[in-house]
Protein backbone atom coordinates (compact mmCIF):
# COMPACT_ATOMS: atom_id res chain seq x y z
CA UNK A 1 0.00 0.00 0.00
CA UNK A 2 2.08 3.16 -0.94
CA UNK A 3 -0.84 5.25 1.34
CA UNK A 4 1.89 4.08 4.09
CA UNK A 5 4.83 5.43 3.94
CA UNK A 6 5.91 4.07 7.28
CA UNK A 7 6.12 0.73 6.08
CA UNK A 8 7.32 1.14 2.38
CA UNK A 9 10.50 2.71 4.31
CA UNK A 10 10.75 -0.33 6.54
CA UNK A 11 10.14 -3.00 3.25
CA UNK A 12 13.20 -1.36 1.66
CA UNK A 13 14.43 -3.32 -0.71
CA UNK A 14 10.58 -3.38 -2.14
CA UNK A 15 11.30 -5.72 -4.70
CA UNK A 16 9.35 -5.48 -8.36
CA UNK A 17 9.34 -8.65 -10.29
CA UNK A 18 10.40 -8.16 -14.29
CA UNK A 19 8.52 -10.39 -16.70
CA UNK A 20 5.95 -10.76 -14.70
CA UNK A 21 7.74 -12.69 -12.18
CA UNK A 22 9.45 -15.42 -11.57
CA UNK A 23 10.50 -16.57 -14.81
CA UNK A 24 12.87 -19.13 -15.90
CA UNK A 25 13.52 -22.34 -18.41
CA UNK A 26 10.28 -24.13 -17.15
CA UNK A 27 8.19 -21.05 -16.61
CA UNK A 28 6.61 -18.59 -19.21
CA UNK A 29 6.84 -14.84 -18.51
CA UNK A 30 3.55 -12.99 -17.70
CA UNK A 31 2.22 -16.50 -16.48
CA UNK A 32 0.22 -17.30 -13.55
CA UNK A 33 2.73 -19.96 -12.25
CA UNK A 34 5.85 -17.03 -12.54
CA UNK A 35 3.72 -14.65 -10.42
CA UNK A 36 3.17 -17.48 -7.89
CA UNK A 37 7.06 -17.98 -7.86
CA UNK A 38 7.77 -14.35 -7.50
CA UNK A 39 5.45 -14.64 -3.82
CA UNK A 40 7.11 -17.54 -3.25
CA UNK A 41 9.95 -15.65 -3.83
CA UNK A 42 9.42 -12.80 -1.29
CA UNK A 43 8.86 -9.90 -3.91
CA UNK A 44 6.47 -7.15 -3.35
CA UNK A 45 5.37 -6.58 -6.31
CA UNK A 46 5.27 -7.92 -10.18
CA UNK A 47 4.99 -6.00 -13.45
CA UNK A 48 2.27 -7.11 -15.44
CA UNK A 49 2.34 -6.26 -19.27
CA UNK A 50 -1.25 -5.87 -20.59
CA UNK A 51 -2.49 -6.31 -24.15
CA UNK A 52 -6.11 -6.11 -25.75
CA UNK A 53 -7.93 -8.96 -26.86
CA UNK A 54 -10.25 -8.51 -29.81
CA UNK A 55 -13.12 -7.80 -27.56
CA UNK A 56 -11.73 -5.70 -25.69
CA UNK A 57 -10.61 -7.61 -22.46
CA UNK A 58 -7.73 -6.38 -20.76
CA UNK A 59 -4.88 -9.69 -21.35
CA UNK A 60 -1.94 -10.62 -19.34
CA UNK A 61 0.67 -10.83 -22.66
CA UNK A 62 3.76 -9.56 -23.38
CA UNK A 63 4.61 -9.20 -26.97
CA UNK A 64 1.94 -8.27 -29.83
CA UNK A 65 2.00 -11.55 -31.67
CA UNK A 66 2.17 -15.29 -30.01
CA UNK A 67 4.42 -17.26 -32.19
CA UNK A 68 7.55 -16.57 -29.89
CA UNK A 69 5.61 -17.67 -26.53
CA UNK A 70 2.83 -20.20 -27.50
CA UNK A 71 3.84 -20.98 -31.29
CA UNK A 72 0.74 -19.79 -32.74
CA UNK A 73 0.32 -17.55 -35.00
CA UNK A 74 -1.09 -14.34 -34.99
CA UNK A 75 -1.52 -11.70 -32.70
CA UNK A 76 -3.37 -11.40 -28.97
CA UNK A 77 -5.48 -8.30 -30.88
CA UNK A 78 -7.07 -10.68 -33.51
CA UNK A 79 -8.43 -13.38 -31.00
CA UNK A 80 -11.41 -12.87 -28.13
CA UNK A 81 -10.31 -13.47 -24.27
CA UNK A 82 -12.11 -16.73 -24.21
CA UNK A 83 -9.83 -17.95 -27.26
CA UNK A 84 -6.75 -16.81 -25.92
CA UNK A 85 -7.17 -18.46 -22.79
CA UNK A 86 -7.24 -22.05 -24.40
CA UNK A 87 -3.77 -21.04 -25.93
CA UNK A 88 -0.44 -22.95 -23.97
CA UNK A 89 2.68 -21.50 -23.41
CA UNK A 90 5.80 -23.06 -24.91
CA UNK A 91 7.19 -23.54 -21.59
CA UNK A 92 5.50 -25.04 -18.29
CA UNK A 93 1.92 -25.49 -18.22
CA UNK A 94 0.53 -22.17 -18.23
CA UNK A 95 -2.11 -20.71 -20.39
CA UNK A 96 -2.13 -17.37 -21.73
CA UNK A 97 -4.63 -15.62 -18.88
CA UNK A 98 -6.63 -12.50 -18.58
CA UNK A 99 -5.71 -9.69 -16.42
CA UNK A 100 -8.40 -10.04 -14.07
CA UNK A 101 -7.27 -13.44 -13.56
CA UNK A 102 -3.85 -12.39 -12.98
CA UNK A 103 -4.84 -9.26 -10.30
CA UNK A 104 -7.06 -11.92 -8.44
CA UNK A 105 -4.26 -13.83 -7.85
CA UNK A 106 -1.93 -11.00 -7.18
CA UNK A 107 -4.62 -9.86 -4.44
CA UNK A 108 -4.36 -13.32 -3.17
CA UNK A 109 -0.84 -13.53 -2.55
CA UNK A 110 -0.13 -9.78 -1.11
CA UNK A 111 1.43 -8.90 -4.40
CA UNK A 112 1.56 -4.99 -5.38
CA UNK A 113 1.44 -4.76 -9.38
CA UNK A 114 3.38 -2.47 -11.92
CA UNK A 115 1.55 -2.00 -15.03
CA UNK A 116 3.20 -1.63 -18.38
CA UNK A 117 0.50 -0.91 -21.13
CA UNK A 118 1.55 -2.31 -24.17
CA UNK A 119 -2.19 -1.84 -25.62
CA UNK A 120 -5.06 0.41 -24.88
CA UNK A 121 -3.13 3.56 -23.55
CA UNK A 122 -5.57 6.22 -25.23
CA UNK A 123 -8.42 4.32 -25.42
CA UNK A 124 -10.77 5.24 -22.60
CA UNK A 125 -13.23 2.77 -22.50
CA UNK A 126 -10.70 0.34 -22.28
CA UNK A 127 -8.65 2.10 -19.28
CA UNK A 128 -12.22 2.16 -17.66
CA UNK A 129 -12.27 -1.87 -17.70
CA UNK A 130 -8.56 -1.63 -16.19
CA UNK A 131 -9.52 1.09 -13.50
CA UNK A 132 -12.66 -1.34 -12.51
CA UNK A 133 -10.51 -4.40 -12.05
CA UNK A 134 -7.84 -2.56 -10.00
CA UNK A 135 -10.70 -1.33 -7.73
CA UNK A 136 -12.72 -5.16 -8.01
CA UNK A 137 -9.38 -6.37 -6.51
CA UNK A 138 -8.33 -3.58 -4.18
CA UNK A 139 -4.87 -2.68 -5.67
CA UNK A 140 -5.44 1.19 -6.55
CA UNK A 141 -3.54 2.07 -3.56
CA UNK A 142 -0.55 -0.96 -4.96
CA UNK A 143 -0.33 -0.27 -7.65
CA UNK A 144 2.06 1.68 -10.14
CA UNK A 145 2.22 2.41 -14.08
CA UNK A 146 4.65 3.19 -16.25
CA UNK A 147 3.34 3.73 -19.02
CA UNK A 148 3.81 7.57 -20.35
CA UNK A 149 0.34 8.49 -21.91
CA UNK A 150 -1.30 11.34 -20.94
CA UNK A 151 -4.58 10.18 -21.55
CA UNK A 152 -3.91 6.89 -18.84
CA UNK A 153 -2.64 9.06 -16.56
CA UNK A 154 -5.60 11.70 -16.71
CA UNK A 155 -8.23 8.52 -16.64
CA UNK A 156 -6.40 6.79 -13.63
CA UNK A 157 -5.85 9.04 -11.23
CA UNK A 158 -5.74 7.08 -8.33
CA UNK A 159 -2.74 5.17 -9.26
CA UNK A 160 1.07 6.25 -9.57
CA UNK A 161 2.95 7.38 -12.10
CA UNK A 162 6.27 8.32 -13.14
CA UNK A 163 7.15 12.42 -13.13
CA UNK A 164 6.60 13.73 -16.14
CA UNK A 165 9.48 15.31 -18.53
CA UNK A 166 8.44 18.90 -17.70
CA UNK A 167 8.71 17.92 -13.71
CA UNK A 168 12.08 16.14 -14.13
CA UNK A 169 13.23 19.20 -15.74
CA UNK A 170 11.90 21.46 -13.20
CA UNK A 171 13.61 19.09 -10.33
CA UNK A 172 16.51 19.42 -12.33
CA UNK A 173 16.63 23.02 -12.40
CA UNK A 174 16.21 23.24 -8.66
CA UNK A 175 12.96 23.85 -8.31
CA UNK A 176 11.32 22.59 -5.03
CA UNK A 177 8.55 20.13 -6.12
CA UNK A 178 6.25 17.49 -4.07
CA UNK A 179 6.45 14.03 -6.02
CA UNK A 180 5.19 12.19 -3.38
CA UNK A 181 2.23 10.33 -5.55
CA UNK A 182 5.12 9.60 -7.94
CA UNK A 183 7.81 7.08 -8.32
CA UNK A 184 10.96 7.77 -10.37
CA UNK A 185 11.66 4.62 -13.17
CA UNK A 186 14.33 4.28 -15.04
CA UNK A 187 18.04 2.90 -15.83
CA UNK A 188 20.67 3.58 -13.62
CA UNK A 189 22.73 5.13 -16.20
CA UNK A 190 20.05 7.60 -16.62
CA UNK A 191 20.41 8.91 -13.21
CA UNK A 192 21.67 12.43 -13.33
CA UNK A 193 24.29 14.16 -10.72
CA UNK A 194 22.17 15.57 -7.91
CA UNK A 195 18.75 13.26 -9.05
CA UNK A 196 18.75 10.89 -6.01
CA UNK A 197 18.85 13.29 -3.66
CA UNK A 198 16.16 16.00 -5.36
CA UNK A 199 13.98 12.62 -5.75
CA UNK A 200 14.17 12.00 -2.20
CA UNK A 201 13.50 15.44 -0.84
CA UNK A 202 10.23 15.91 -3.43
CA UNK A 203 8.80 12.99 -2.50
CA UNK A 204 8.93 10.59 -5.22
CA UNK A 205 9.88 7.15 -4.77
CA UNK A 206 12.57 5.48 -6.77
CA UNK A 207 12.55 2.23 -8.30
CA UNK A 208 15.63 1.79 -10.92
CA UNK A 209 15.38 -1.25 -13.79
CA UNK A 210 17.81 -3.93 -13.21
CA UNK A 211 17.07 -6.01 -16.17
CA UNK A 212 19.62 -8.92 -17.64
CA UNK A 213 19.63 -6.88 -21.42
CA UNK A 214 20.31 -3.62 -20.38
CA UNK A 215 23.88 -5.23 -19.94
CA UNK A 216 26.55 -6.69 -22.04
CA UNK A 217 25.68 -10.97 -22.05
CA UNK A 218 29.31 -11.87 -20.99
CA UNK A 219 29.27 -9.30 -17.67
CA UNK A 220 25.79 -8.67 -16.77
CA UNK A 221 25.71 -10.00 -13.52
CA UNK A 222 28.53 -8.53 -12.42
CA UNK A 223 27.38 -5.56 -13.32
CA UNK A 224 24.40 -5.35 -12.16
CA UNK A 225 25.61 -6.07 -8.74
CA UNK A 226 27.66 -3.01 -8.95
CA UNK A 227 24.64 -1.17 -9.67
CA UNK A 228 22.35 -2.76 -7.36
CA UNK A 229 24.91 -2.47 -4.64
CA UNK A 230 25.88 1.18 -5.44
CA UNK A 231 22.26 1.98 -5.48
CA UNK A 232 20.91 0.39 -2.22
CA UNK A 233 21.35 2.72 0.14
CA UNK A 234 19.65 5.52 -1.86
CA UNK A 235 17.01 3.95 -3.51
CA UNK A 236 13.18 2.45 -2.47
CA UNK A 237 13.89 -0.81 -4.40
CA UNK A 238 14.19 -2.13 -7.64
CA UNK A 239 12.47 -3.85 -10.50
CA UNK A 240 14.77 -6.86 -11.39
CA UNK A 241 14.96 -9.91 -13.41
CA UNK A 242 14.77 -12.86 -10.99
CA UNK A 243 18.56 -14.00 -12.14
CA UNK A 244 19.49 -10.85 -9.71
CA UNK A 245 17.72 -12.64 -6.10
CA UNK A 246 21.08 -13.71 -4.43
CA UNK A 247 22.89 -10.16 -5.19
CA UNK A 248 20.86 -8.75 -2.37
CA UNK A 249 20.51 -11.70 0.14
CA UNK A 250 24.71 -12.01 -0.58
CA UNK A 251 25.07 -8.55 0.67
CA UNK A 252 22.31 -9.21 4.00
CA UNK A 253 24.12 -12.10 4.63
CA UNK A 254 27.47 -10.42 4.37
CA UNK A 255 26.64 -7.83 6.79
Amino acid sequence: DFRDREDLIRRRPILIAHRGGVVNDDVAECSLTAIRLAANHHYDMVELDIRESLDGVPILFHDSAMQQACGVDGRVADRNASELEKISYLKGKDRIATLETALGLCQRLGLGVMIDLKAGRNDPEFLTRLQKLLEKYQLLDATICITSSDVTREQLKSIRFTPTSDEMRRLRGGERLDLRERFWFGLPWNLQPGDLESLRASGSLIFPAINTFRYPRDRHYELAKQDMLKLLPDVDGFQIDSVYDPILKDDASSE
